[in-house]
């Protein structure tokens, strides 16, 4: 099984290295007044908003509860979008009427901002969580299709030829060579639809939402509280590398053939 990258002790080692590195530079711009504190909190200051968050919530929201409905919002948008995206895309690899009947709708949202349209989902679905969970849906889906599309496209015909020339029927070819030589461009597919989800989820707790990171965040910029801003910002960071970081693990565990090729 091919190695994770990153995932050596000497890896670890550097990049932690290199965070603290950084912790320190900044605890320093700050502790040396070469920025004031009102532009910019110092380490410390965000760790206390940290705790002081974790005891006494913020706004009458724990940080429990704004982290799971960040999170919730991300991978409920996400999956959906999978569900139907991945499906929907080795269709469109495997029927070139399906491609056509289909492909100008999909290149149409994919290069749109999904803000774009966030007012026309609010309109027609409210302000909870169902318009932000459609908006996730509707950035993610167009992505994930084409790369399940992609990935089909990519199969090498000599493959499939050589799979149909040792008696493999319609179904055999596809659940044993196309969708096995599919997987590398899907899960490239998923990451970067999860990357646009999440980064879409916080654009959309900014606009309408009473909890969330994104929410946080936009709360606290209104009261000039930088700590708790660098807070938000700093555990998004956090949680949008592990969901990427889950996918690659999951990539390098079930595609244990990649660069094997």
């Amino acid at each position: 099984m091919s190695r994770i990258p990153g995932n050596d002790i000497q890896s670890i080692l550097l990049g932690g290295l290199a965070i603290l590195f950084g912790l320190t530079i900044w605890q320093l711009i700050g502790s040396l007044g070469l920025v004031s504190p009102q532009l910019l909190a110092t380490p410390s200051d965000v760790w206390l908003a940290f705790v002081d968050i974790i005891h006494n919530g913020y706004r009458e929201t724990t940080l429990t509860e704004n982290i799971l409905a960040t999170l919730g919002r991300s991978l409920a948008g996400f999956i959906a979008a999978t569900i139907l995206g991945v499906p929907l895309g080795l269709w469109m690899g495997r029927s070139l009427a399906t491609e056509a009947a289909v492909d100008y709708i999909i290149q149409f949202f994919r290069p749109l901002p999904p803000l774009s349209y966030l007012v026309l989902l609010i309109l027609w679905f409210g302000a909870g969580d169902f318009s932000k969970v459609m908006l996730l849906f509707l950035g993610a889906f167009p992505t994930i299709t084409t790369a399940a599309m992609a990935g089909v496209r990519q199969v090498d015909s000599r493959r499939i030829n050589a799979a149909y020339s040792l008696g493999a029927n319609e179904r055999q070819v596809f659940l044993f060579v196309i969708l096995p030589g599919s997987l590398s461009m899907i899960f490239t597919g998923l990451r970067i639809a999860l990357a646009a989800a999440f980064s879409s989820v916080v654009a959309a707790e900014l606009m309408a939402a009473s909890n969330g990171l994104g929410w946080m965040v936009f709360s606290a910029s209104r009261f000039l509280r930088n700590d708790v801003i660098l807070l938000g910002i700093i555990l998004l960071g956090i949680f949008g590398m592990a969901l990427s970081r889950s996918l690659v693990i999951i990539d390098h565990h079930f595609i244990h053939w990649r660069g094997k090729d």
